[in-house]
């Protein structure tokens, strides 16, 4: 079954990170550094009130759907909940205007909108996920995904700049979301549907895990707010293009997988208890590791290519510099989110992680600060690195004394590890070429070689499953 969903996400994510891909290369060739800089910091801005405000709110639905089959009291008070918590960061949000140079009153003011609209459209998103439906799950993605990159062309070809992207972002979001919204959540409003118990359940879990996702956007963010003050904000502009180009690869991989393996850990730990549950947590895992740590490794090898073909040429000297940093840091950041941190999930102990990743997240604003006047941009790709290792480390830790050992599967770790160092040494020899056709043939020779390997080691049971597979599908015909 997680093979199955993760094939249905892969495909209905996968075409609008190809999207994303475009978006990148094309907003990269019409917008300044500065502009792209500006663009960054108040994405950054709308994360953090995404965090700060409603994180807990959206990881709540995820975890508590299955319970409660989407009953018209428990919908009801998350979209009462919402629209409480969008009044309250209005009030307490627009006096960042006072508190940050460089932008101005739209700016922030489209930093809060960004911000409900994130919020709003993940919220959905979890619900759709939470009912195993991966084909709408891709229908309002790529929607989304396309009316942003059409609406923000249009309107940076208006003249708009960097606020013409923003204002695409919100219409794309406001377009995709009003048929969900009203189908899914109804347009009236019922006070007296609102159930205080649902809420104090969701606290219990969610502000916890909301204070760590918190430090993690702080981790992912904080180092764009520094790189802006102690070198610019075209500095930023160069970081942020290349760490977006770099988690459309990497991270977005290890998010498709995750769409269909967390729900499915819930699920199995709700009805089947926790020893089964491990084991989808080590199945999980493994399938993390099988396709993000190549993806890694490849981008790595590739990033002349890559940069070259992707980004604009104001970009491209520093992106080559820390693209690589970027990479593993991305990597290391799936790994945590999306295999360590279930553990905490599952056994609802999310006040655990708070200590692990508030140590990395301070571990990562003294390093940025530091490594900058020496290194630039690179030390800020070196802090990023280090704060993710340390919160893996930090939160294993943490987890073994309070909880268990995390279910990891070492075995087949090692074989995915050597097949994907292999496919990396044979790509080396190509990373000289450049143009979207030696991109793909560089793809295309790295996939079939690394496929090959998985097979011979038969890492995750890959051969046997084929195998009887095909088997299966004999004993059918005949």
């Amino acid at each position: 079954m997680l093979a199955r969903h993760a094939f249905a996400y892969l495909l209905s994510h996968g075409i609008p990170a190809l999207v994303g891909f475009a978006a990148i290369a094309v907003y990269t060739r019409l917008l300044t550094e500065v502009e792209y800089g500006r663009y960054a910091l108040v994405f950054a801005i709308a994360a953090m009130i995404n965090a700060i405000v409603f994180e807990w709110l959206k990881v709540s639905l995820l975890r508590y759907y299955p319970m409660y089959q989407g009953e018209r009291p428990f919908l009801d008070t998350v979209k009462l909940s919402f629209i409480a918590l969008a009044g309250v960061s209005a009030i307490a949000g627009l006096p960042l205007y006072f508190f940050i140079d460089g932008l101005g009153w739209v700016h922030v003011l489209l930093a809060l909108i960004l911000s409900w609209c994130q919020s709003w459209y993940q919220m959905n998103l979890n619900l759709i996920r939470s009912e195993f439906n991966p084909k709408l799950y891709g229908y309002l993605s790529f929607m989304r995904s396309v009316l942003a990159l059409a609406f923000g062309v249009l309107l940076i070809l208006a003249g708009f700049e960097e606020l013409g992207l923003l204002w695409g972002l919100v219409l794309a979001f406001v377009v995709t979301l009003a048929w969900p919204t009203y189908k899914k959540w109804g347009g009236a409003v019922r006070l007296t549907s609102f159930k205080p118990a649902i809420i104090k359940e969701f606290a219990g879990y969610g502000v916890p895990l909301a204070l760590t996702l918190l430090l993690g956007v702080v981790i992912h963010n904080s180092d764009r707010f520094i790189i802006s003050a102690m070198i610019g904000v075209g500095a930023n502009g160069t970081y942020s293009a290349t760490y977006d180009l770099t988690e459309q690869t990497i991270f977005t991989l290890m998010l498709v997988i995750n769409l269909a393996a967390f729900p499915l850990a819930v699920r199995t730990m709700e009805q089947k208890g926790e020893s089964e549950a491990l084991k989808q947590v080590k199945e999980n895992t493994g399938l993390l590791l099988l396709i993000a740590l190549p993806a890694m490794i490849g981008l790595i090898v590739l990033t002349p290519n890559v940069v070259g073909l992707m980004l604009g040429e104001g970009f491209r000297e520093q992106a080559l510099l820390i693209m690589p940093l970027i990479a593993v840091g991305a990597f290391l950041k799936g790994l945590k989110l999306y295999a360590v941190d279930i553990i905490f999930h599952l056994h609802k102990r999310t006040s655990v992680q708070v200590l692990p990743v508030f140590l990395a997240a301070v571990l990562n604003v003294v390093l940025t600060i530091l490594l900058i006047p020496d290194f630039g941009l690179r030390g800020a790709a070196v802090a990023t690195v280090v704060a993710y290792a340390a919160a893996i480390l930090l939160s294993l830790f943490f987890m073994n004394i309070s909880i268990r050992d995390f279910p990891f599967p070492g075995k087949d770790f090692i074989k995915i590890l050597c097949a994907s160092t292999v496919m990396g040494i044979v790509l080396w020899f190509m990373r000289t070429e450049s143009g979207l056709g030696w991109l793909l043939v560089q793809v295309l020779v790295g996939l079939i070689l690394y496929v090959a390997l998985i097979w011979m080691v038969n890492a995750l049971g890959f051969r046997n499953l084929i195998i009887n597979r095909l088997r299966s599908r004999k004993r059918g015909e005949s």
